[in-house]
């Protein structure tokens, strides 16, 4: 695609990389999971073109949603996997692939089929299994009685036009549907008891499925789903789980069960209070919890904040983070305002990440319509919200909170490291006079925001979070090791001072990036997946530019560039951390050693920093984090006897047993661990 509006921004872009600004991408070692040079399975030559962000599992496998528009007739839309190295994209669905049963509705012969999945698929950390929103025609016709005329009379009436799919040993299902309220033709017996709503009067369906659904466990899909309650004609929302594994007869077929809804008394107010949920937001699920974000009101919240629940009928909700609560680093009466919903889960269901904002500070931006997409919506937007102002919190930060310690830790805030945002807004929802059937309650198309993160919790590593945000001149997606703050902030990929080729040897020559983006579950087991695009100028006609877009993988141990970790010598993925070579060179270096005798007999065959003046400069560097135990000095005979002792594998009291400084504020075997355990990513 050559367009010449872009070539200005290639030109300054290319300035920038030339220019030597001194900021590039990291040189990780980089996968294509697709580009624009893959054909989309099934067809002759189509190629793919566009791409949201993946989700992958801990063994790799992606799993996106893609587009092309040379498919014949409409353009290709559908759902594919690939677990790169390991074999070819393979599709999971795309339009036109006939919906799962429940689904008896003809169609010039055939049953309904898919038109549009209209969210990101989401993958469990620990099995193959997918969820995705399906948007189609109706499937599913039934007698209804019809009291408006006398004598009443029975009327076909279509239902169903949009689901939650799942793939359990790779057959698509139907997880959930806006099925719930069908009967049977006595006008009583609920045809699909599974799909109603729980917690509402008998016999309620859903109307909608906003966001996308989460996959725990290889056997749970957890979603939001908003109703119309029947006895006061209000619409409410709630989150909700379901075991989808195939069930044999006479079992009950597993219906949807409610963590919490907007009946749901809000946890943790002023004594008697009883204000519910007004607002939830899709959740993300593992291990047995469940995690959303619930709030009284989604635009201006006073109560709510960040819950964890257990995937059990009626749970209690464990509060994560509240609104009002202290924002950590932060002076004393900062205290958050607001809470994204985009919320990313450690596989043992203990760290959470987040956005969070506080203050009342706000800086002015102006919204434009998405030039590409779905037509109805960027019609209805061109119509009726473009050129959109809205208010943006000055003081906002990624979070990760640790439900095992109840501490929430500043993983990125705005005003440090440059960054400006993290905020990025859509503008999503079904228009007016869309879709088919006899369902009308959707939510109607807005200006949504949203900030992206995902971590990685791997035993034995420390917690990673990749996060999207915007330094004032480009956005990138950006790496914390560990959970201190002592440690710098890694740039993974930068729009503007990023060569798409260093990523994508198959991208036009003189590529950069222009576009970057990662999805909350897009990094486990270390592995960091990416969507990039990419603009480059035209061989013919330098006027002009190239587009070029995919989805990408990487390892991000701890060999990304600027990491300080305790890998001293620099040999990931060998002997990464080893108490011979990297602890006994920290335990020198904090006895004042330097030369020859900082690194006598103790650097690693295969290591990359091999020199006595590379070790020290890194180690000059890494000091500051050296301080085990937060006494304010690292110390060889505190904090570096603590280092070789857990790289030796010593941990409870005989880590800690007369090594630890009278003064520490971290004195606890526990703590200790979890200090260390952040330095080795």
């Amino acid at each position: 695609m050559k367009s010449l509006r872009n070539a200005r921004i290639l030109a300054i872009g290319l300035a920038l990389v030339g220019g030597g600004t001194g900021i590039e991408a990291a040189p990780l070692s980089w996968s294509v999971i697709v580009d624009n040079g893959y054909d989309m399975p099934g067809t002759a030559a189509v190629k793919f073109n566009s791409y949201n962000q993946p989700s992958v599992n801990a063994n790799g496998l992606v799993v996106f949603r893609a587009r092309s528009r040379a498919a014949p007739g409409r353009p290709g839309h559908g759902v594919y996997q690939r677990h790169v190295g390991a074999g070819p994209i393979t599709e999971i669905v795309s339009r036109g692939d006939e919906v799962p049963q429940p689904n008896n509705t003809l169609y010039n012969g055939v049953l309904s089929d898919f038109q549009e999945f209209s969210s990101m698929p989401r993958i469990g950390n620990d099995s193959p299994l997918v969820a995705t929103r399906g948007q189609s025609q109706p499937v599913w016709t039934f007698q209804l009685l019809d009291t408006s005329v006398n004598p009443p009379v029975l009327t076909d009436t279509r239902v169903g036009t949009s689901g939650i799919y799942a793939n359990p040993g790779g057959v698509l299902m139907t997880g959930a549907s806006l099925l719930g309220s069908a009967v049977d033709v006595d006008q009583t017996t609920l045809t699909f008891p599974q799909f109603s709503v729980p917690g509402a009067p008998a016999g309620t369906r859903f109307d909608v499925f906003p966001g996308a659904p989460a996959v725990a466990d290889g056997r749970y899909i957890a979603f939001k789903g908003n109703y119309t309650d029947p006895s006061d004609l209000l619409g409410k929302t709630g989150v909700y789980y379901r075991d989808i594994l195939p069930v044999v007869a006479p079992a009950p077929v597993p219906a949807i069960q409610l963590v919490a809804n907007s009946n749901t008394v809000i946890p943790i107010q002023p004594a008697g209070g009883t204000t519910t949920f007004g607002s939830t937001a899709p959740p993300s699920a593992a291990n047995g919890y469940m995690v959303f974000t619930g709030l009284d009101i989604e635009e201006a919240p006073t109560l709510g904040g960040i819950y964890r629940a257990p995937l059990t009928p009626s749970p209690a909700l464990q509060t994560l983070a509240g609104i009002g609560e202290q924002v950590p680093g932060e002076p004393l009466g900062a205290t958050f305002t607001f809470f994204g919903e985009g919320l990313s889960l450690s596989p043992d269901g203990r760290y959470v990440s987040f956005w969070g904002a506080w203050g009342t500070e706000t800086f002015p931006k102006i919204l434009h319509c998405p030039a590409d997409g779905n037509a109805d919506i960027v019609a209805y937007c061109l119509a009726n919200a473009d050129n959109y102002p809205v208010n943006i919190p000055v003081h906002q930060g990624i979070f990760v909170h640790d439900a095992q310690t109840g501490t929430t830790h500043p993983v990125a805030k705005t005003g440090q490291d440059g960054i400006v945002d993290f905020m990025y807004w859509v503008f999503s929802g079904r228009p007016p006079g869309t879709g088919g059937g006899d369902e009308t309650a959707e939510e109607p198309p807005r200006w949504r925001s949203s900030a992206f993160a995902a971590l990685s919790a791997t035993p034995g590593h420390a917690v990673q979070t990749a996060f999207k945000a915007n330094k004032s001149t480009h956005d990138g997606i950006y790496l914390r090791q560990g959970l201190l703050e002592t440690l710098p902030v890694l740039t993974i990929v930068e729009t503007v001072n990023s060569s798409g080729n260093a990523i994508d040897a198959g991208a036009p020559a003189g590529s950069i990036v222009t576009t970057v983006g990662i999805e909350r579950d897009g990094f486990r087991n270390r592995i960091l997946t990416v969507a990039v695009g990419m603009l480059a100028p035209d061989p013919v006609d330098p006027l002009l530019t190239i587009g070029w877009a995919g989805l990408y993988l990487t390892s991000a141990g701890a060999n990304v560039t600027g990491a300080l970790t305790l890998d001293i010598d620099a040999t990931d993925p060998l002997t990464t951390y080893d108490a011979l070579s990297d602890g006994l060179m920290v335990l020198r270096y904090l006895f004042g050693l330097n030369g020859p005798a900082l690194i006598a007999g103790a650097v690693n065959p295969g290591a990359d920093r091999t020199t006595a003046a590379a070790i020290e400069a890194y180690l000059d560097q890494l000091r500051p984090a050296l301080d085990v135990d937060g006494n304010g000095t690292p110390d060889a005979l505190t904090d570096g006897l603590l280092i070789i002792r857990y790289l030796f594998g010593l941990r409870g009291d005989t880590l800690i047993a007369g090594v630890v400084a009278g003064d520490a504020t971290r004195a606890t075997a526990p703590l200790i661990e979890e200090y260390i355990t952040n330095l080795m990513p």
